[in-house]
């Protein structure tokens, strides 16, 4: 019965690391995410209709962060992409490099809202079961 229930209470006590590990790297993506948002706001890469799907998206990822990671990390992911925006080194150009960040940026946003419209809706249909 001991052991049962130290077993128990090393998993209880890792699965903080694990959502911390998951914040973590949601808080990296959500990064890249806006700094490609912040470079095509610069350089205006993207057309009208990529920009507000870009937006789109990056409003859907951040309603579904909100829900699991404190407002001051999300803020602060926000100001250090928009530190590294204006950041010289970053702001040198609006370049093939620039373009490929800004479209990945793109890419990622709209891959991972779709990951999370799927993960909602397959929620929504396993609810009260």
């Amino acid at each position: 019965m001991l052991a049962l229930l130290m077993g128990t209470t090393v998993v209880a006590a890792q699965e903080p690391d694990a959502g911390q590990t998951r914040n973590a790297d949601a808080l990296a993506r959500f990064g890249d995410v806006m700094l490609g948002m912040g470079r095509n706001e610069q350089c205006k890469m993207l057309d009208e209709a990529r920009t507000e799907q870009y937006s789109k998206d990056v409003a859907a990822i951040i309603k579904a962060l909100e829900k699991q990671i404190p407002p001051q990390q999300l803020l602060g992911v926000v100001i250090n992409a928009t530190a590294a925006t204006g950041a010289p080194k970053s702001a040198g150009g609006c370049d093939d490099a620039t373009r490929q960040l800004v479209e990945a940026g793109s890419e990622n946003a709209k891959n991972w809202a779709e990951e999370l419209r799927r993960g909602r809706s397959r929620g929504n249909s396993t609810q009260g079961k």
